[in-house]
């Protein structure tokens, strides 16, 4: 079996790219990325970077999983988001007891969703944990094997924990998702009607994760799974926004010899604000680049640290929600120049835009949210 790594995961990515590419606008349609997207993802491997050598996974570095993530962003962002995700969720349950990570990648080429964002309280009864509730925004939930679901399990203080469920278990509510941006990641509702007992062998306590103290971390040790679990959560989303911003001026540029512009009376090629936003823009794409994959760098060194600088940890959540800013801003400028026939459904750029800021205001990559964090924490250590 071929080692999965970065080389030859980028390599299968810019394979089948372009058949994505085709595909986006009907994923943008649909509400979901095809299932071919999900299958291409499982055989060239591209969602196990951050799974654990066990199953035959790369357990590589969070630095790599963006890259990744990135260059599949440059075809079609819902897959890409739908990767990050994929990828992501794998690298939590990495860390619950290894019997419920035998289950789960039974075959090593599982796709794991989530709605982990613990809203609904469940309840202990023995040792397994009574799951019940509807859980929101389960990205890439149509094409995944195993969904996890976050809730809390209460106590005088609740104690939140992740539990994973066979996607039988799980109803997948189609009619939920109806949005203007990344409507091709198919973030739908999870539905658990009646109450689903799961053992505690896939039942991980996120606080345990937090000491370093969870089953996975234990037995992987570091610096993978002992990364900050919210700087990490909170850090791989952005990668998408990477390769998108890319894929803008790669459509801006097509597009500028068939672009008229009434008030030039010539196409966009021959203004020079044309290029100076192109100029513009790619500098501050190469800019947000650079910037986040030295926070992904920052964030593997950290996972390898017996004590995480406070500061340290919450200038990575600055940098990412700084460079989300700044992608979002090179793909805006980019849009406003690109005439009312951008407008069109069946026009690339406007999708682009629309996934790109709906993005940005996910809830942990606003500026607001990295901004105040990172001052927060600066003027704590003072």
């Amino acid at each position: 079996m071929e080692v999965v790594n970065l080389e030859t995961v980028i390599d299968g990515l810019h394979s089948v790219g372009p058949s994505w590419e085709k595909r986006s606008a009907l994923a943008d349609e649909a509400g979901c990325i095809d299932a071919e997207n999900a299958s291409d993802i499982r055989e060239i491997s591209a969602a196990r970077l951050l799974q654990p050598n066990d199953f035959g996974g790369a357990q590589a570095s969070i630095e790599d999983h963006m890259r990744a993530v990135a260059v599949a962003g440059e075809y079609c962002m819902a897959t890409s988001w739908c990767l990050a995700v994929w990828s992501a969720h794998g690298w939590m349950l990495a860390q619950m007891p290894t019997e419920g990570q035998h289950e789960i990648w039974s075959d090593p080429t599982n796709l794991v969703s989530a709605s982990i964002v613990p809203k609904n309280e469940f309840r202990q009864e023995g040792s397994d944990v009574i799951v019940s509730g509807r859980f929101g925004f389960g990205s890439g939930c149509d094409h995944a094997p195993w969904l996890s679901v976050g809730g809390f399990l209460p106590g005088d203080q609740p104690a939140p924990v992740i539990c994973a469920l066979p996607a039988e278990d799980v109803i997948i509510d189609h009619n939920s998702w109806n949005v203007v941006g990344l409507r091709g990641t198919g973030s739908k509702d999870l539905v658990i009607a009646d109450e689903v007992a799961v053992p505690a062998h896939r039942v991980l306590h996120v606080s345990e994760t937090m000491t370093r103290k969870a089953p996975g971390q234990l037995h992987y040790g570091g610096p993978l799974y002992t990364c900050p679990w919210r700087t990490t959560a909170i850090l791989v989303l952005a990668a998408p926004v990477i390769g998108a911003a890319k894929a803008a001026v790669r459509r801006f540029q097509e597009r500028i010899d068939d672009h008229f512009l009434v008030a030039l009376a010539s196409v966009q090629r021959n203004d020079p604000a044309a290029g100076y936003r192109l100029a513009e823009s790619t500098a501050e794409i190469h800019a947000a680049e650079l910037l986040l994959y030295d926070a992904a760098a920052r964030l593997d060194h950290l996972g390898g640290v017996e004590e995480v600088d406070p500061v340290v940890n919450a200038s990575i959540i600055r940098d990412c929600g700084w460079g989300v800013r700044a992608l979002a801003n090179a793909v805006d400028r980019l849009y406003e120049a690109s005439g009312a026939n951008a407008m069109r459904a069946d026009e690339p750029i406007q999708r682009l835009w629309r996934d790109v800021n709906a993005a940005r205001s996910h809830a942990i990559l606003t500026w607001d949210h990295a901004a105040n964090t990172y001052s927060r924490a600066l003027l704590d250590s003072i």
